[in-house]
């Protein structure tokens, strides 16, 4: 059987190379205890099974979209995808995953291109938004810096 790119890179418009194509987020509920130990084992479990992947810090409360503690793991590739989430799947125990595409679009991307595995969650969809108008204020806000610093480089050669 002959293999395609698609064995080797994920659809547009998905992002490929560099910064991670998928997140996944792992949810617990920090005041049950039994959650909290269950997600610092799995946790570790994926940090030893998978030592390729990118596993981050425990957030130990809700933030930004997300509304509860949870902790996150970036997907480069679908070799790591397709390793990954059939063990997660199996592995998850009472744990909620969210596994989003990243395509430039985050509302969409943590909504419609969503999968779930376990209960899903309400997300905050709303603090996407902002995330939004706030990188298109940071953007503004560096080409008018641009702009300043040329002059002045301008200025300075006359």
């Amino acid at each position: 059987m002959e293999s395609t790119s698609k064995y080797s890179e994920f659809t547009s418009p998905i992002r490929n190379g560099g910064k991670a194509s998928f997140d996944v987020h792992v949810y617990f509920d920090g005041r049950n205890e039994h959650e909290v130990k269950f997600m610092k084992n799995t946790r570790q479990a994926i940090i030893e099974k998978f030592p390729e992947l990118i596993v981050y810090d425990v957030h130990d409360r809700a933030i930004g979209p997300h509304p509860l503690p949870m902790f996150g793991v970036d997907l480069f590739s679908p070799a790591q995808f397709g390793a990954f989430i059939p063990w997660l799947a199996i592995n998850h125990g009472p744990l909620s995953v969210l596994i989003h595409p990243n395509t430039g679009n985050s509302r969409l991307d943590h909504s419609q291109n969503a999968i779930w595995i376990g209960d899903k969650l309400d997300l905050k969809l709303d603090t996407l938004d902002r995330a939004k108008e706030m990188d298109e204020v940071a953007r503004r806000l560096q080409d008018v810096v641009g702009k300043v610093t040329d002059g002045v480089e301008e200025t300075r050669r006359l």
